[in-house]
């Protein structure tokens, strides 16, 4: 993570959730008209104008629900990604892969989910992982317009999940939207998850939020310093009620029925975040069709890996 600019403060961050328009499709923004954007761009180093491409950017509404997308555009577009960020993110982290994309001449949507970003939601929690499946729809309507077909979906660790409780809900519908799926480091069941989900569930009574913890997920260490210290959207508790949802989608993942789609699944084995051996002969059983890319040495946050393991992992992106 290289910034451009030394601070990006909490009231930006107010004054662009209060002053990014509602998102239309028909009309690119220009960071002239929205200081706030430009601020925010330039903060996390986000593409604006590259490799030929329009920023289209402004917020969803659903009833109390205010989504925040960005789309960049490439005047010859090849196809479009939808990119589903993990926990804990939002779009400003995804600069590496969004530009990878780009030069690939994808169009790419990228959005915050509910709680995460610029997006509005308790911090960091969710009820049901439902609720994130509903948004991501939503998202995909609402950007229709501008993205030209195939249409592909990638998602990080609870991106991946995201994405997969989608695929297992709608997959054998006409109307499926994506013609393939590359999932990086997809949640499916946490390290440990024997031991803590009996510790979660006699302290859940007790504790609505609980400390959180800043691992070593990625060999990047400017990213890892920057996401302990510098990214204003970093929340330092974790609610309750994100676990218990978690626990939910890992026992619906595990009863899921067998699905034919191809996933295609990206996992470095140095992941101390998940029970990645396990997510992985789990999801050989549940979808007989994916195609596994183990990446030696890579960690958990795959989108912010170092370079090198970066390098790898976006290779085994299949658009």
């Amino acid at each position: 993570m290289h910034l451009a600019s030394p601070h990006f403060a909490r009231q930006e961050i107010k004054s662009l959730q209060q002053t990014l328009p509602l998102f239309d499709p028909k009309e690119s923004v220009d960071l002239r008209d929205y200081p706030a954007l430009e601020a925010y761009i330039g903060f996390y180093q986000l593409p604006y104008r590259v490799h030929n491409s329009d920023l289209f950017a402004g917020r969803i509404v659903s009833g109390e629900q205010q989504t925040y997308v960005m789309v960049w555009k490439p005047a010859d577009s090849k196809g479009s990604v939808i990119l589903v960020h993990g926990y804990l993110d939002h779009t400003g982290l995804y600069g590496h892969i969004i530009e990878d994309l780009l030069s690939r001449g994808m169009t790419v949507v990228c959005f915050d989910l509910i709680g995460h970003g610029l997006s509005s939601g308790e911090p960091a929690s969710i009820e049901y992982f439902a609720q994130y499946v509903s948004q991501l729809n939503q998202v995909i309507a609402a950007t229709a317009d501008l993205c030209p077909t195939p249409l592909h979906g990638i998602g990080q660790s609870t991106g991946g999940a995201i994405l997969l409780k989608q695929l297992i809900e709608q997959g054998q519908q006409q109307d499926y939207p994506f013609v393939s799926l590359d999932l990086l480091a997809p949640l499916v069941q946490p390290a440990l998850w024997s031991i803590n989900r009996w510790l979660f569930k006699l302290t859940r009574p007790f504790r609505k939020t609980m400390k959180r913890v800043f691992r070593a997920n990625s060999h990047d260490p400017e990213f890892l310093h920057f996401i302990r210290h510098s990214d204003p959207f970093q929340p330092h508790r974790l609610p309750a009620d994100w676990v218990g949802a978690m626990a939910d989608w890992v026992v619906e993942v595990n009863r899921c029925a067998s699905h034919p789609f191809p996933i295609n699944v990206i996992q470095g084995n140095n992941d101390g975040t998940l029970d990645w051996k396990h997510n992985m002969k789990l999801l050989q059983s549940k979808f007989p069709n994916m195609q596994l890319h183990l990446i030696p040495g890579a960690g958990h946050h795959m989108v912010n890996e170092a370079p090198a393991l970066r390098e790898k992992i976006f290779s085994a992106i299949k658009l």
